[in-house]
């Protein structure tokens, strides 16, 4: 689905951004298996629901991981059940370092998706394999998100879907090509700083480095041939990764050197005899 950058104010669309931002839920196969990635808005479902039907023919084993526990990316968890029968949703343990604080976490986000609907949530640990049969997708960790986020690896085809990180290529229209080649017009690194700074407002005025070693050392680690953000343009091509990876360091190094907007806390007024 697509949502009009300037329609409204939106909290992670940064005012002024041109075009429409497309929004998509993601699906996996082979053979008798069958998993989507994220489950898109519910404004789009009657699109969602449309093209994963195109694939679900044959498929006995059906589920849905997703890569934050937020509603853009579960709120289509009950119509998915309804329509497509999935039954399990495997979820990644949580971010936590603090034992006691990992369990209730743990706790509340098993609760919560099987609250939704009537599945079976299955916790799962960074770097623990999701088997879909050939297809293996693999849980990141990384350090640019907010909150409870993963980004997932599929081995086979070297497909990172990335939540929220890389959604800053809109469209000039609903109607356009949704996949970004090689070939087209330069991304520029302040275009996606802007996008950036509506959600990842805490980049300005850090130290990059870690953020930027981590980013590093994921790409280095594994071959990506597309990047497939839960929202924004699909990125398609090792040149086209290499270039939107390249240009969002840039635009992190360019958040990082801003200054951090002052905070006045007004002292109460002192009082005299």
């Amino acid at each position: 689905g697509w949502l009009r950058a300037d329609a409204r104010p939106i909290s992670w669309i940064p005012p002024g951004l041109p075009g429409f931002l497309p929004v998509s839920a993601y699906a996996l196969r082979d053979g008798a298996e069958w998993m989507v990635v994220d489950t898109g808005l519910p404004l789009h479902w009657p699109e969602i629901e449309a093209a994963l039907a195109q694939t679900i023919a044959g498929t006995t084993r059906r589920r849905m991981v997703n890569t934050r526990r937020e509603q853009d990316c579960m709120a289509n968890l009950q119509p998915l059940v309804r329509a497509f029968g999935i039954a399990e949703v495997p979820y990644v343990g949580v971010l936590n370092p603090l034992e006691m604080a990992d369990l209730i976490e743990a706790d509340e986000a098993h609760a919560r998706i099987e609250a939704m609907a009537p599945v079976r949530a299955v916790r799962i640990e960074v770097g623990q394999l999701l088997e879909i049969g050939r297809l293996r997708l693999e849980p990141l960790r990384v350090q640019l998100r907010l909150l409870a986020t993963n980004w997932l690896y599929e081995h086979a085809t070297r497909t990172l879907f990335t939540s929220d990180s890389f959604g800053f290529l809109t469209r000039p229209a609903p109607d356009a090509e949704l996949v970004r080649g090689a070939g087209e017009a330069p991304i520029a690194a302040a275009d996606i700083a802007r996008m950036l700074s509506a959600k990842f407002d805490w980049l300005i005025g850090i130290d990059p480095a870690p953020i930027l070693a981590d980013l590093d050392a994921i790409f280095a680690a594994r071959p990506v041939d597309r990047l497939c953000p839960c929202y924004g343009c699909v990125i398609e091509g090792p040149e086209a990764v290499a270039e939107a990876h390249a240009r969002l360091r840039d635009a992190i190094v360019m958040l990082a050197a801003r200054r951090k907007p002052a905070i006045d806390f007004p002292l109460p007024a002192k009082e005299t005899a």
